[in-house]
């Protein structure tokens, strides 16, 4: 299991630099810069400001430097918001994202499971066919969507939760970011739950289990086991994403996360911040990939040895 952890850990250093460098490099060829405006600045302020940011520096300078500056996990200067520095602007960003998507996921993954073992168990039932419509729905009605209807139902008509704003935290404004951000994935967890449940409940030894007439609870244990190394293969992906905040969800509710200054950042041609912000995924997306083996090879112990 130690040789299993240190190889993902040494594959992931190469993956990091080659999507360092390549955000880095696509970032600086896109046309416009960070001082580009409707008002054009005068030219020698303009050469100041890049020469303080050191973009006056050739691209594989400024690259070096970026990179040493990382190490000392130091993500530079915003070139937008010029008084704050980027790590200032994550550590008030990140716990938000971190917040919204740790309770996204909680409650994804506590309707999706149950969801999916009642629809593999009894495909024929009112339940199952009520979560076959569910999932078909929020898989196929986008955030973008789904959001500003819950807005209008909950927030205008109902008036009896926010439609935006965070409020220091409020349960109350977290009630509709977090909804929308499940929705998706409470679907896809209940779709991969009742798929490989339903293909394990057909395996040659389960079939031998009901043979010898062991209770059906445990072979379902049996079933459930194998049925999670997909689920917790997909969770592993899709916690990043979500736990860094999405995009959307963030701008539809004025919610101040990473996804937020991301798209700011972005459109500002802000290339610390929108460097930084990609540079923190592909970590978590790392972390959490590794995290997701290390599960699904104690759920089955043949994943180690592959």
């Amino acid at each position: 299991m130690i040789r299993f952890v240190l190889n993902r850990l040494l594959a992931a250093i190469p993956t990091l630099l080659i999507i360092a460098a390549l955000s880095f490099f696509l970032m600086r060829l896109a046309p416009g810069g960070p001082f580009d405006g409707e008002r054009a600045l005068d030219p020698a302020i303009a050469a100041n400001l890049r020469r303080i940011y050191r973009l006056d520096l050739s691209l594989p300078n400024q690259f070096m430097l970026y990179l040493e500056s990382l190490m000392r996990g130091d993500f530079g200067p915003s070139l937008h918001w010029r008084d704050f520095t980027v790590n200032e602007l994550f550590a008030k960003a990140l716990p938000v994202s971190l917040r919204l998507g740790g309770a996204a996921l909680i409650l994804a993954f506590g309707l999706g499971l149950p969801l999916g073992l009642i629809a593999a168990a009894g495909p024929r039932t009112l339940v199952a066919r009520f979560a076959g419509v569910f999932m078909l729905l929020a898989l196929v009605i986008p955030p973008f969507v789904v959001a500003p209807l819950l807005q209008l139902a909950f927030g205008l008509d109902l008036k009896i939760l926010p439609v935006g704003g965070w409020e220091e935290g409020a349960w109350r404004h977290q009630i509709l970011p977090v909804l929308t951000l499940s929705l998706p994935l409470t679907a896809a967890i209940a779709g991969l739950t009742r798929a490989a449940m339903r293909d394990h409940l057909a395996e040659p030894h389960i079939r031998t289990l009901r043979a010898f007439g062991l209770p059906a609870k445990t072979i379902y244990g049996h079933a459930l086991r194998g049925a999670l190394v997909p689920v917790v293969a997909y969770l592993g992906l899709a916690a990043a994403n979500v736990l860094t905040g999405s995009m959307v969800v963030e701008t539809i509710f004025g919610l101040p996360g990473m996804g937020r200054y991301f798209v700011d950042a972005a459109l500002g041609r802000d290339y610390t911040v929108v460097m930084g912000a990609v540079i923190i995924v592909a970590c978590l997306v790392v972390g959490f990939n590794l995290l997701a083996d290390l599960i699904a090879a104690w759920l089955d112990p043949r994943i180690s040895h592959e």
